[in-house]
C-alpha cells in the first residue's frame, strides 16, 4: 500500500492536544493498514527560540526570511518539536523513527529567493531512508531542514517539504493538519472541495494570502506530480476525519473529482 503523508502544522502544535490527536489518527491508520509518514513545523517553536536570543524575524509570502544567524536556532527548535512528537507518539505504542534537522541530507536545496536568504527550494529528494523505515512498520517523523550541494543549511517551509517528500514516495494522498478547518472562502467557511484550476484560481485573485498561499502553491505541485488526493483539515480533527471520511478541504485535479463524485465515496484523503 501506498503510504500517506501527514503534515502538521508549527501553529497547530501550540495547542498538545494536536499532537494527541494525530497520534489517535495515526493509529486508527494503521489499524486499517495504512502506512503513514509525518512532516512537522515548528513555527511557534522556533519563534520562541528566537525571541529568547533578541533576534526578529518577519515573513514574505507565508515565507520565514532566515539569515545565516537564525538557522541554528531553528535547527534547534525543530529538533525539540521532533523529539515532542516522537515522545507523545511512542506514549501512543507507534514505532517511530525521528528524522530531525540534522539529518538535511534528505531534502537537497537550492536557494529558493535572494530576498528570503536561507530559504530553500527543494530539487531532489532521497527518501530511501524514510521508504526502509515504512517497510519495517515504522513512523518516520520528518524536520525539513536541507541543505545544498556545498552543506549549506537551508530552511524549508514544512508545506513544501510535505509535498516533495509525498510526491517522492509516490503517496496516495497527502493531509494536510493545520489551525484551520480547511481552506477558507470569504465567509471564514471551509470550501468542501477544490479541483487544481479552482486552486489556481484563488491564488491569481488573492483569495488566499499568507501561509494559506504557501500552501496553496504546494498542493498545487503535489498534484501535478502525482499525488491524487489533498486534504486540508483541522489537527483537531484529524481523528474524525479518519473515523468518517468528512472534513476539511479535497483539493484533486478535476477528472480525479468527477470520479469521486460518480462513486458517491465519503471521502477521499485517507481511502
Amino acid at each position: 500500500m501506498k503510504p500517506l503523508v501527514i503534515k502538521l502544522g508549527g501553529a497547530a502544535l501550540s495547542n498538545v492536544e494536536a499532537a494527541r490527536n494525530l497520534a489517535e489518527s495515526i493509529v486508527l491508520l494503521q489499524q486499517e493498514g495504512q502506512r503513514v509518514v509525518v512532516v512537522h513545523g515548528g513555527g511557534p517553536m522556533i519563534n520562541r527560540r528566537l525571541q529568547e536570543r533578541g533576534i526578529a524575524w518577519s515573513f514574505h509570502e507565508g515565507q520565514r526570511i532566515t539569515t545565516p544567524e537564525m538557522m541554528t536556532v531553528i535547527e534547534s527548535a525543530l529538533g525539540e518539536v521532533n523529539q515532542l512528537l516522537c515522545d507523545v507518539f511512542t506514549e501512543f505504542g507507534i514505532k517511530v523513527l525521528g528524522i530531525p534537522s540534522s539529518s538535511k541530507a534528505m531534502f537537497q536545496c537550492r536557494q529558493m529567493d535572494a530576498c528570503l536568504g536561507q530559504v530553500g527550494e527543494i530539487i531532489d529528494v532521497d527518501a530511501s531512508f524514510v521508504s526502509e523505515a515504512l517497510e519495517m512498520g515504522v513512523v518516520p517523523v520528518v524536520a525539513p531542514i536541507g541543505s545544498d550541494l556545498s552543506g549549506l543549511s537551508y530552511n524549508i517551509n514544512a508545506d513544501w517539504g510535505a509535498s516533495c517528500l509525498a510526491t517522492a514516495l509516490e503517496a496516495n494522498a497527502l493531509v494536510y493538519a493545520t489551525d484551520q478547518r480547511g481552506i477558507l472562502d470569504v465567509n471564514g467557511l471551509p470550501y468542501q472541495s477544490l479541483t487544481l484550476e479552482q486552486l489556481r484560481t484563488l491564488m491569481r485573485k488573492n483569495g488566499v494570502t499568507g501561509g494559506m498561499l504557501a500552501k496553496t502553491r504546494s498542493i498545487e505541485k503535489a498534484l501535478l506530480n502525482g499525488v491524487k488526493k489533498v486534504c486540508v483539515t483541522h489537527a483537531l480533527e484529524m481523528t474524525d476525519l479518519i473515523k468518517t471520511r468528512l472534513g476539511g478541504t479535497l483539493c484533486v485535479e478535476l477528472g480525479r473529482l468527477e470520479s469521486i463524485m460518480k462513486m458517491k465515496e465519503n471521502h477521499y484523503a485517507v481511502s
